[in-house]
């Protein structure tokens, strides 16, 4: 729902309805996931998004003319792509089901808020509650990151008025988080729909040679807004990187004025030398980033550090850095490189390593060694 959700905080704020389609279920051989989403104004016209086209988008936004005309608020509409016609291209062979809900001025608050959790990076869970009649739906957002006993008492009006067990609304919750999938529970007065709303992750790329390059097509790829820096201009080239959500070229010091980084941003350095490597990590490195991570041999990565512990560097700021950069998988082109740094943001993305091993148990015997 990534550029929906601007676009249907912008209709509400000009006081227009609008109807969203989420594919909330699906199954078999089918074009989109669960989770894929369509705006539909109330011209008949998509306003952005998809959900497969063909005639299942013909079918919503008939439907949706009959939402902007009458009192249903919403519906859940299963599709069978494989009695399709091979002109309308549904011939994938599964089902999907798609709700498909009007959205009005009095939402603006919520979708406000999930905008802005979503662009400050904020892991959060979308709850929509339908009743039998299919006149309301209630939504709620509900911390991602929260305890379990949190997030039953953020939604427990919800479980009430559905008639949901906690036993059985908890599990739900959880997988779908985990897995970034839509997950649906029944109740005895009505249905919750779970989505998960993952937070925008930012990465800026410090360096806009050959790993640079590879490496933001890759994250761009893998879900990450990609910012690259370079001190050339003609290193940070918006043609040179068309994938990346902006490019800067100035010096390293006067680019971090420029910058916003948020406990969800990630910062690869991969400039091309050590000087510029280690002025870019001495502010890195303070910065409330999630990861940091340089690239080099532990020897030159050694030597940086022992520069910067002279400079007043804290030792355990520097313990953050990942360095050397990425995970150990033999890599030697620059491709290669960039699926190494990739896989190791990925892992510090979804929990899996908090600090990076090479340093936090090599680091002082490397400054021990005499010819640094």
């Amino acid at each position: 729902m990534t550029d929906i959700l601007s676009e249907i905080v912008v209709a509400l704020r000009n006081q227009e309805s609008v109807v969203l389609a989420t594919i909330v279920a699906s199954s078999g051989s089918t074009p989109l996931p669960s989770g894929s989403s369509m705006l539909v104004r109330r011209d008949g016209k998509t306003a952005v998004g998809t959900i497969g086209g063909g005639a299942v988008e013909a079918n919503v936004i008939a439907d949706a003319k009959e939402f902007f005309s009458g009192n249903l608020s919403s519906v859940v509409k299963q599709f069978e792509l494989s009695e399709g016609d091979l002109e309308v291209g549904m011939i994938c062979g599964g089902t999907i089901d798609v709700l498909i809900e009007k959205i009005t001025s009095d939402a603006l608050p919520l979708f406000f808020q999930l905008m802005s959790l979503r662009d400050a990076g904020g892991d959060c869970i979308l709850l929509r509650a339908v009743d039998l009649t299919k006149l309301n739906v209630r939504r709620k957002i509900v911390d991602g990151t929260a305890q379990q006993t949190l997030q039953l008492s953020q939604s427990a009006d919800l479980l009430e008025e559905l008639g949901v067990s906690g036993e059985k609304f908890l599990p739900c919750l959880q997988r779908s988080h985990r897995e970034e999938s839509v997950g649906r529970v029944s109740g005895l007065r009505g249905e919750l729909i779970i989505q998960p709303i993952a937070g925008t992750q930012p990465l800026i790329i410090f360096g806009g040679g050959h790993v640079g390059r590879s490496l933001s097509r890759l994250a761009a790829l893998s879900g990450f807004s990609v910012m690259v820096v370079d001190d050339r201009a003609e290193y940070a080239l918006q043609s040179r990187f068309p994938e990346a959500a902006r490019t800067i070229s100035k010096s390293w010091s006067e680019a971090f004025g420029d910058l916003k980084i948020r406990p969800a941003t990630s910062i690869v350095i991969v400039t091309r030398g050590h000087q510029s490597d280690a002025e870019v990590l001495h502010q890195a490195v303070t910065a409330p980033a999630r990861y940091v991570g340089m690239i080099g041999s532990k020897k030159k990565v050694a030597a940086t550090f022992a520069r910067l512990l002279k400079d007043g560097v804290p030792l355990a700021e520097l313990k953050r850095v990942h360095a050397p950069i990425g995970l150990d998988i033999g890599a030697v082109t620059a491709e290669e490189i960039a699926v190494s740094i990739l896989a190791e943001l990925i892992s510090a993305r979804r929990g899996f390593q908090s600090v990076s091993v090479p340093m936090s148990v090599q680091m002082n015997s490397w400054f021990d060694q005499p010819d640094l």
